[in-house]
């Protein structure tokens, strides 16, 4: 799981820079800049749906915690409070990468860039695309940070709830 998360991450950061880099050589008037439009669209689309992968994981990790206490019997009086912190810490920021990743994509459009006249100056645009890449850069960081010590504690987790189910030695020979 760590890895598609990895690989959907880096996926979203390499799209926003090419959006950026690609933005800078497109004229208002070129005929590449209606395909720049949709391209600016799905970056934008694609970064909101890594964000919501990345908080599902961690939805999913909390429901995951909560079955091992009450179900399990795994007794850790922290594992719930930190599993819902490291969601909370994590989707602080990935919510604030949306955030400027939508506003960097109005922006675009109410810029005018493929149509030639635009309600703001373009410069807006790049500069607030610049930002939700930076942005999206420390959410990456942040989330990540959170992402592997969730997987710690849910090995943990596993690790104990795994000793218990091993059969003790008098149960494997038959003995009593």
């Amino acid at each position: 799981m760590k890895r598609l998360l990895l690989q959907l991450t880096v996926s979203n950061l390499l799209l926003l820079a090419v959006v950026i880099v690609w933005g800078h050589f497109i004229a208002r008037d070129s005929s590449w800049s209606r395909q720049f439009d949709v391209l600016v669209g799905m970056a934008g689309l694609f970064s909101l749906t890594v964000h919501s992968i990345i908080y599902t994981y961690f939805i999913a990790s909390g429901k995951f915690v909560q079955s091992a206490i009450e179900e399990h019997g795994y007794h850790d009086a922290t594992a719930r409070q930190r599993a819902k912190s490291y969601k909370l810490k994590a989707f602080r920021y990935g919510f604030i990468a949306i955030v400027f990743t939508s506003v960097a994509m109005m922006l675009h459009f109410w810029s005018g860039a493929s149509a030639g006249e635009g309600a703001i100056w373009r410069g807006w645009a790049a500069i607030s695309a610049w930002l939700a890449l930076l942005v999206s850069l420390y959410a990456a960081k942040v989330e990540w940070k959170y992402i592997g010590a969730n997987s710690v504690l849910s090995d943990e987790i596993l690790e104990a709830l795994g000793d218990r189910s091993q059969p003790g030695p008098a149960a494997a020979t038959g003995s009593h």
